[in-house]
């Protein structure tokens, strides 16, 4: 995908951009951005060209996908200030690689107009590729392939295989959305709808990019010939916003015969400025209509529960139907609502009156009712739940926002278990936000050093001597606010940054093994790393590379991942257990179906959670679970470990109850690990091994 990107946007482009992986660094930038902070098109090499971007200093601390496009200050290369546009919009597509494009356009002085000029020639060519059914190629190449017929299946152009029912390749999708990224660079010198000036056109343009994944997803699931909404529709939309001299973009899904997202946007900015002008005229309004006027109405965004299984099992036929069935029963639920479809298995509903309250509760009301009637009948006998995201139209300031913030909402109802409508909240943009923060600051952290590692001692109740060290990531960037394990542990947890972090402890704890501490260190794994094919092989490869006995490095599965994830668990713990790392259940006795976790796993020990622990001494009834993990544990041939040990009167408790080892602020307070190496402070990285490619 960046490589398309790359390819489309070319040395032309005069709008700089930036692609940034979700650990911070920089994976892409164009020739104009490049020539912005440097002064020069022409870096030594493309490491030279991300590395003077990378170290310009420039201000995108804080932006991310669900914020609207920000007006900033910045010292150019020669130190005269500048004003920048800056917008980051997400390209990864659902994908795990979370891609995210910063478009950053100078506004100083002529700036903004020759970078308009520059990019309508670079759409110009690149929606006449489109239009000629065929892919714009890298400016240096000077080829372009043909696209494989809509519909058609077997070997496409150049030999490689598309979908057996029609749909595009994966080097199709990167095409296309790296098409979306070119269309929208072009339009990105428009007034936003938040500033003067600003309108539909100005929408248009940063939404089409904004959007473009249902445009993937949508191509990946049925094929081509239901596309014309979706990527055609984004050039459409970008061009008319560029001045370019396409026809005007389909106003309805051909599948459906709902609206396109195009029109869809194009209504809710009229309806959004609307309203904006009403409320802007206060008293005058209120005198008209003997009160305050009503709110504007809300935005519904709808998706399809699990289609992607019916595809797969049924045919892409069948999930065409399952659309149509769903769209004949909005319809008939909502006759006065405008309907349209975005793309994919994602549906808009526009309600022409009434707030957050209201549009929830028919939110609620299509769930229930969507989730028991049949959908194609006669076709499929099937049903299909929806997952909705309501936000009120009073709330946004254009159709950019307002789509960005339904889907927060969608996406809050997906993790909640689908099937059930959430209402946008300011709460659900700040957690974004925060997020997108706070993994910004792992990230730099990661690459800057600092990241640190606590020790926590773990003791055997017996001896009381210290076996073994936990390692607990520290954040010190001395950034405020100053963000403890659970302020930055939970964002990271589910994503590739979660990994990332893993195998940074990972290597820091065989060099630290290397570098003779004694006993064994116990890493704590992310989510996200049981689902990586190729991180049990790294950890084997690390300690066979340092030459640490495996039996030295033991690895925690938490509790509530094994039982979210069984199946993955099972696999690391014995790829890892068969090669002699002891595998361990951590947080034991906070989640239902645990006890299958603990008996379907190869696990060397259990780790009691410290709020069952913690009362282990007074409370009859953990006393009697302590218990209980001890039988199932000695049954197993399994060891058990206390957390949370922080009394005196514990350890006596839990060494009669059969419990051997033990960790809490009694029995060991944590340290950094930089004393435990005898090192210099704050400095915890060995030289015996480095990060370098094994990320």
């Amino acid at each position: 995908m960046i490589a398309g990107v790359a390819g489309l946007a070319a040395a032309a482009s005069s709008v700089g951009m930036l692609i940034v992986t979700a650990d911070g660094r920089v994976a892409w930038v164009n020739d104009a951005l490049v020539d912005l902070v440097t002064g020069t098109r022409n870096p030594d090499s493309p490491f030279e060209a991300r590395l003077a971007v990378a170290e310009a200093g420039l201000p995108l601390t804080g932006l991310h996908p669900a914020a609207p496009p920000a007006v900033l200050d910045w010292a150019g290369a020669d130190g005269e200030p500048r004003r920048l546009r800056i917008s980051c919009r997400d390209m990864s597509a659902g994908q795990p690689s979370e891609l995210l494009l910063f478009e950053i356009v100078d506004l100083t002085g002529e700036a903004a107009d020759a970078a308009r000029a520059a990019e309508a020639a670079v759409t110009e060519a690149a929606l006449a590729a489109l239009a000629a059914g065929q892919r714009p190629a890298p400016a240096d190449s000077g080829l372009a392939e043909d696209l494989p017929p809509a519909g058609s299946s077997g070997p496409a152009a150049g030999g490689r295989d598309t979908d057996a029912a029609g749909g595009l390749d994966l080097e199709d999708a990167a095409w296309l959305d790296a098409a979306a990224a070119i269309v929208l660079a072009a339009g990105t010198e428009a007034p936003s709808p938040a500033q003067p000036g600003g309108g539909p056109e100005a929408a248009d343009a940063g939404y089409a990019l904004d959007h473009s994944d249902h445009a993937l997803d949508h191509v990946a699931d049925h094929g081509v010939d239901h596309a014309a909404g979706g990527a055609d529709g984004h050039a459409a939309d970008a061009a008319a916003a560029a001045g370019g001299a396409l026809p005007a973009a389909p106003a309805v899904d051909p599948l459906t015969g709902f609206a396109t997202r195009y029109a869809m946007a194009e209504e809710l900015d009229g309806r959004i400025a609307a309203a904006a002008t009403a409320a802007a005229a206060g008293t005058a309004v209120e005198a008209e209509t003997s009160g305050p006027a009503g709110p504007p109405g809300c935005l519904l965004l709808l998706d399809v529960d699990h289609l992607a299984d019916v595809n797969d099992l049924q045919g892409h036929t069948a999930g065409d139907a399952v659309l149509r069935g769903l769209a004949h029963s909005l319809r008939a639920e909502l006759p006065e609502a405008m309907l349209g479809r975005l793309g994919g298995d994602e549906f808009a509903v526009l309600l022409p009156t009434g707030g957050g309250g209201e549009g929830l509760a028919v939110a609620e009301r299509l769930c229930a009712a969507l989730a028991t009637r049949p959908v194609a009948p006669g076709e499929l006998p099937a049903r299909a739940t929806v997952s909705i995201g309501v936000v009120p139209l009073d709330l946004a300031a254009g159709s950019e926002a307002a789509f960005a913030w339904a889907d927060l909402a969608l996406r809050e109802a997906k993790r909640a278990g689908r099937n059930r409508a959430r209402l946008f909240t300011r709460e659900q943009y700040d957690e974004a936000a925060l997020r997108v923060t706070v993994t910004s600051r792992v990230a730099a952290a990661l690459d800057s050093g600092q990241m640190s590692l606590d020790v926590l001692p773990l003791v055997d109740l017996a001896s009381r001597e210290v076996v073994g060290f936990e390692l607990l990531s520290r954040l010190r960037d001395g950034v405020w606010p100053e963000l403890g394990p659970r302020g930055f542990l939970a964002a990271a947890e589910h994503t590739d940054l979660g990994l990332h972090l893993d195998r940074w402890v990972v290597l820091r704890a065989v060099n630290a093994l290397v570098s003779g501490v004694p006993g064994r260190l116990y890493v704590n794994l992310a989510a996200r790393s049981l689902h990586d094919p190729a991180f049990g092989d790294f950890v084997l490869s690390t300690l066979r590379d340092g030459r640490v006995d495996p039996s030295r490095l033991g690895l925690e599965i938490s509790e509530s991942a094994a039982v979210a994830s069984p199946d993955a668990a099972r696999r690391l713990a014995e790829q890892l257990g068969a090669a002699g790392c002891p595998v361990l259940l951590d947080d034991f006795g906070m989640q239902t179906g645990a006890v299958v976790a603990l008996r379907n796993l190869p696990l060397w020990a259990v780790k009691i959670d410290a709020n069952v622990v913690r009362n282990a001494d007074a409370n009859p009834r953990d006393r009697s679970l302590v218990e209980a993990v001890v039988q199932i544990a000695r049954t197993a041939g399994m060891l058990v470990i206390a957390e949370g040990v922080d009394r005196a009167s514990l350890p006596q408790v839990l060494l009669d109850l059969g419990v051997s080892l033990a960790q809490g602020y009694h029995v060991g307070r944590p340290r950094r690990l930089t004393e435990l190496l005898g090192g210099p402070d704050g400095d915890d990285v060995t030289t015996v091994m480095s990060l370098g490619n094994r990320r």
